[in-house]
């Protein structure tokens, strides 16, 4: 299992991408996890877009949702045949038949591959292919479900947005790699987490290696020092950096 950051900043930064994951590997579908405005381009850059078999998106705020409209049109360019779930709650399905209507109006009815939905829920499990996988609500402005995969005993967990709640702790307990928003070091923003709050969640929920993004831009250095000197016995920290792999 792997996971290549395609991008990993908030919704208003430039030159990082937003926030973005492809999660592959050797007998595993291939699934990005969001999917924001910057993130098309990142992936056409060097051919990404063609390895998907699933889009999950944890949330439809613009900066995590918003690219799915150039990412379904140039599929349709490109002649896709296979179809193409796009995995989130329950509401998901008609965001992105709202999104495409006002896009490009009538696209959606001449798509080359089908155009599948997958609704999720905390209290239903999913089986996609070779991977599992489990959700729970964070606590943000709009229903954002944080997702967690297993497949052949590795397991990774995604925050999208939000900060840490009871279900989410639940959620990523033991994960093999938490992807975790982190917004500011101390300074609380509704909606996001703090330095302090995910120190508190990696401890209660024993993850041993965190990797963060999603920085407010204000805070984004202040950030990236605080987490560079970080000691903590047998938890590693690491920044997002676009382009990275990381192996699970």
């Amino acid at each position: 299992m792997k996971v290549t950051v395609v991008g990993c900043g908030e919704a208003f930064d430039s030159g990082i991408g937003n926030n973005s994951y492809l999660l592959h590997g050797a007998g595993l579908p291939t699934v990005l996890v969001d999917c924001g405005y910057q993130i098309p381009e990142r992936l056409w850059a060097k051919g990404l877009h063609r390895r998907l078999d699933a889009v999950y998106l944890t949330h439809t705020h613009a900066d995590h949702s918003f690219g799915i409209v150039p990412l379904l049109g140039r599929f349709l360019i490109e002649r896709r045949k296979r179809p193409l779930p796009v995995i989130g709650h329950s509401g998901v399905a008609s965001f992105v038949r709202r999104a495409l209507d006002l896009g490009y109006p009538g696209m959606r009815e001449h798509l080359s591959y089908p155009l599948e939905f997958i609704a999720v829920s905390p209290a239903k499990r999913v089986d996609f292919g070779t991977l599992s996988l489990a959700c729970a609500r964070s606590d943000h402005g709009v229903v954002n479900l944080s997702v967690r995969f297993e497949a052949k005993g590795r397991s990774c967990a995604f925050s999208g947005d939000g900060a840490p709640s009871a279900a989410t702790e639940a959620l990523y307990r033991g994960v093999g790699v938490l992807f975790h928003e982190l917004y500011s070091v101390r300074r609380k923003y509704s909606g996001h987490s703090t330095l302090a709050e995910l120190r508190a969640l990696a401890d209660r929920a024993e993850v041993r290696r965190v990797v963060v993004s999603h920085h407010a831009r204000e805070h984004k250095a202040r950030l990236h020092r605080a987490v560079a000197a970080l000691r903590e016995p047998g938890r590693e920290w690491t920044t997002a950096r676009p382009g990275q792999t990381i192996r699970i």
